[in-house]
Formats: C-alpha cells, structure tokens, sequence
C-alpha cells in the first residue's frame, strides 16, 4: 500500500509539471484592436500582437546607491563605491545617488550635492546673525528661499528629461526634501 501511494504522488507531481509546462508553451496571445485587447485576432486584418511577457527587470539599475567620500591618512580626498574603511580611509560624507548609472555620472550627482551642502552650510552660518527667517545675512545677501527655490527648478529640470524609473524616484526624493527644507525655513 504504501508502495503505491508514492507512486501516486510522483505521478500526480509529473502530471503537473507537464500541464504547467504545456500552459507555458502555449500561451495564449494577445491582440490590441484599436482600444480595446483581445485573445482572438482583431477582424478584418487589423490590429497588432501586444507583448504580455513580464518585463525583465535590471536589478542593478533599482533603487539608490551610496557614494563615499573618503579622506586618505594624507589629507586627500576621493569617492569609492566602497566604504572608506575598506581602503584605510575616513568617511567624510556620504552621499545617495541613483543605482544603476555608470561610476561616473554617480560620482558627478554626489560632487553636486556636497557643493550644495557646503553652501547650505555656509548660508545656514550666516543666517545666525540674521532677523529674519530665509534670509542668509543681515546685510541683504542671498535668501535661502531662492536657494530652494533654484534646487526645486533644477530637480524640476532633470525630471523632464528621459530617466530610468529608479532616476525619476531618486528626483522626486530630492525635490520633496528640498520643499521640506524650504517649508522648515519658512520660506
């Protein structure tokens, strides 16, 4: 008896493999005929096979990656796709990029960033002595409200070029941090 049960059960499991093998062979075609899809080709000649394959997806080019910026026991400075340590250095920052750009253009995204962050900086030392909230320095400088307002243009600007999916979220990312900044400082 319990000879034949095992052999059941591996018939019923090749059975299966079979039938999902032969479901995957065979499947099924879909048809765009004007606005509308269909499983049988549109009538009089028309319309078009439709692509139903689920997509392949590059998982490299997902998500955000991570740039060091590393000090060496020298002074110098240098980004790695690594952390610092590995290399025997100190991080000074680190910065998120958008995954699956090529080194350069993540090392480029990662410069810009921590330029602004310097300004930021700066500003944000300079608006200690001032009155007023967004502006920078109390003798009619630069308002941080323009800052803002430069780096929500400019995010604006990259979202509007062709992007991979990863790239558009890394922007709205960024422009949602700096309307965050630019609603903190009151602007």
């Amino acid at each position: 008896m319990h000879r034949y049960y095992h052999r059941a059960m591996r018939l019923t499991f090749l059975a299966s493999l079979l039938l999902i093998a032969s479901g995957m062979a065979h499947a099924q075609q879909v048809y765009r005929c004007g606005n509308q899809y269909s499983g049988e080709p549109c009538g009089g000649g028309g319309g078009r096979v439709v692509d139903v394959s689920p997509p392949v997806r590059n998982l490299e080019a997902a998500g955000a990656s991570q740039v060091f910026l590393c000090v060496s026991n020298s002074g110098g400075r240098f980004w790695s796709a690594n952390h610092c340590r590995e290399r025997g250095a100190l991080v000074e920052r680190i910065e998120p990029v958008p995954g699956g750009l090529p080194w350069e253009q993540q090392v480029e995204i990662a410069d810009q960033q921590t330029r602004r962050g310097h300004a930021v900086q700066q500003q944000a030392a300079q608006q200690r002595g001032a009155m007023s909230p967004g502006v920078t320095g109390s003798n009619g400088g630069t308002s941080r409200c323009a800052h803002f307002n430069e780096r929500v243009a400019y995010y604006d600007r990259l979202a509007r070029q062709p992007q991979s999916g990863a790239t558009q979220s890394w922007i709205a990312e960024q422009r949602k941090e700096a309307r965050d900044q630019q609603f903190r400082a009151r602007c």
